[in-house]
């Protein structure tokens, strides 16, 4: 299986997320899309948005490409065999395999996505802190960002 995930830099928080038996460029639309509806529900364009990834198939695919360019998000491809220029995610991926993926053997592709699912909601989302936040969890940090542009916006 092959598990495709969208992390926003700044926050640390998993946005967006698809496991599947094939690893084309739908299923990177799935994992985006996904992460678009969550946090944009009004739409992207004008966001300033950038998608980092690798040179892979998936990402320079033709349809992949025109959908990017249609949100307006701008892409971003790291240096040929070179993982530190997507470092945040690359990081993250190990960290998923260390405390699920390689922990346990799931019995179908259902119980995979529940136990990814709860791992990233729960576990990485809610309770992992991060150093760069401030020691805060992607959600805790989210919401202290809210916060102070609540506080601004009424200043």
């Amino acid at each position: 299986a092959y598990l495709v995930i969208v992390l926003d830099w700044y926050t640390k928080k998993i946005v967006g997320w698809n496991l599947a038996l094939r690893s084309r460029r739908q299923e990177w639309e799935a994992a985006l899309t996904q992460a678009i509806q969550a946090e944009f529900p009004n739409g992207v364009r004008g966001a300033g948005l950038k998608l980092v990834s690798d040179n892979g198939s998936q990402p320079t695919a033709t349809g992949f490409m025109a959908a990017m360019s249609l949100l307006g998000i701008e892409q971003v491809f790291t240096s040929y065999d070179d993982p530190k220029g997507n470092a945040e995610t690359e990081r993250l991926m190990r960290t998923i395999k260390e405390e699920l993926l390689w922990l346990r053997e799931f019995t179908n592709l259902d119980e995979a996505r529940a136990a990814i699912r709860h791992w990233i909601t729960v576990e990485d989302n809610e309770r992992d802190v991060h150093s760069s936040l401030g020691y805060k969890s992607p959600l805790e940090f989210e919401a202290a960002l809210s916060a102070r542009g609540a506080t601004q916006a009424a200043a």
